[in-house]
C-alpha cells in the first residue's frame, strides 16, 4: 500500500512475453492449484472425474515448468520464443475459466500476450502488410 495515497500501487502491464518473469509464472500456476483443489474436493478421490483433474494438475504443472525453463533462456531462439508466448497463453486460458471465482485478480496476471517482444509484433505486422 502507497504511504502518500493509502491505495495499492497498480500492477505492472504485461506486453510481450519478454515481460514475464519467473514469479508471473509461479503466481498463475498457484491460483490455478488453489482454484482447482476447490474442484478436487467437491470430486473425491475415485471416478473418471478425478482421474481427469489429476491429469489437469499435471499439465498444469508441466506447463508451468516448461515456461519457468523457457524464461530462464538468456536469449531465447525463435522456437523458445514462440512456445514462451503459447505455453503463457495456455495457462493464461486455463485460469480465465475460474474468472468467476474468489480470488480472481483480472489485472495482474491475466493479460494476453501475442508476441513475444516488439520486434516479433512488427514482423507479423509486416506480414500482414505485404500479404494485402
Amino acid at each position: 500500500m502507497d504511504a502518500n495515497t493509502g491505495q495499492n500501487p497498480p500492477e505492472r502491464t504485461l506486453t510481450y512475453a519478454e515481460d514475464l518473469t519467473p514469479e508471473d509464472v509461479r503466481a498463475l500456476e498457484a491460483f490455478l492449484y488453489v482454484q482447482l483443489e476447490r474442484v478436487c474436493d467437491g470430486v473425491g478421490e475415485t471416478g473418471e472425474t478425478s482421474f481427469a483433474m489429476r491429469s489437469l494438475l499435471r499439465l498444469i504443472s508441466d506447463s508451468a515448468g516448461f515456461l519457468r525453463t523457457l524464461i530462464a533462456a538468456e536469449r531465447p531462439n525463435t522456437w523458445q520464443r514462440a512456445a514462451i508466448v503459447r505455453e503463457w497463453q495456455r495457462l493464461r486460458s486455463t485460469a480465465h475459466e475460474f474468472n468467476h471465482c474468489d480470488g480472481y485478480d483480472h489485472g495482474r496476471w491475466w493479460h494476453q500476450v501475442r508476441h513475444f517482444d516488439a520486434r516479433d509484433q512488427a514482423a507479423e505486422q509486416n506480414r500482414i502488410h505485404q500479404a494485402r
